[in-house]
């Protein structure tokens, strides 16, 4: 093989090269006719791979629809506007959007009964520690402390090993024995796992992501907000959505 390459190079550098080798003129020509249409047919598989890899390439969607069903809620299960959160407690851009916009939306919108709140789960694989803060959560919903665990996590700083996540429990009251058990359960394992494969669906592969639009039952279908931003972005977003009918 690295002879043949070697040749096809000589061909086209020194096409004197062939003469000099003993082959004759009308064999050089011969050879020299058959490497240019294969190097024709590498152009044209060349550029149909290009064609075939531009194809490929897809518009990140706008909008997604959403499962809210047996998820978090915070706020007026009844408020017009539905806004959900895919987190991931030890994500750094997360603990963010819970400074700097999820309090301020909370105040101004959860509060007056404008907007609930739906949290599901997407704990990135080189995480460690957020699929095991992503239980405790739920492991304090179990004593209706869900939210409660939610924000201790987050104004943690991002300390979420095991003695920090039982730190947390034991400072908002959790009943020790029963929040132990429910964190080795394994009962929010599907859960969460469901929750991995609706962000996927939704085209929401980091995180933070949102899907923000009008309240129905069971799921919301809206726009599709990636990435930490803030609290102007919801704002906007949440104010249009109010102002339809």
């Amino acid at each position: 093989m690295n002879q043949i390459l070697v040749l096809i190079l000589l061909v086209f550098m020194f096409p004197g090269y062939l003469l000099a080798e003993g082959i004759t003129k009308e064999q050089g020509d011969a050879i020299l006719k058959e490497l240019k249409a294969i190097r024709q047919e590498l152009n044209q598989i060349k550029q149909k791979g290009l064609v075939s890899q531009g194809r490929a390439k897809t518009k990140r969607p706008k909008t997604a629809k959403v499962s809210t069903l047996g998820n978090p809620i915070l706020g007026d299960l009844k408020a017009p506007i539905t806004l959900v959160e895919f987190t991931d407690y030890q994500c750094p851009f997360c603990r963010k959007f819970y400074s700097n916009a999820y309090k301020k939306l909370k105040k101004q919108y959860v509060d007056t009964g404008k907007l609930r709140f739906v949290l599901r789960d997407l704990p990135l694989g080189f995480h460690q520690h957020a699929k095991p803060a992503a239980i405790s959560a739920h492991c304090a919903g179990e004593q209706d402390k869900f939210w409660e665990m939610h924000d201790a996590l987050f104004d943690g700083g991002g300390k979420l090993n095991k003695d920090d996540i039982l730190g947390y429990a034991k400072k908002i009251g959790l009943e020790n024995v029963s929040f132990k058990s429910y964190l080795t359960s394994g009962r929010y394992n599907e859960g969460i796992k469901q929750d991995v494969t609706d962000a996927r669906n939704a085209s929401i592969t980091g995180t933070p992501g949102f899907v923000v639009g009008r309240t129905t039952d069971n799921f919301v279908n809206g726009t599709l907000i990636s990435g930490t931003r803030p609290f102007s972005t919801f704002k906007k977003e949440i104010d249009k959505l109010l102002l339809q009918k």
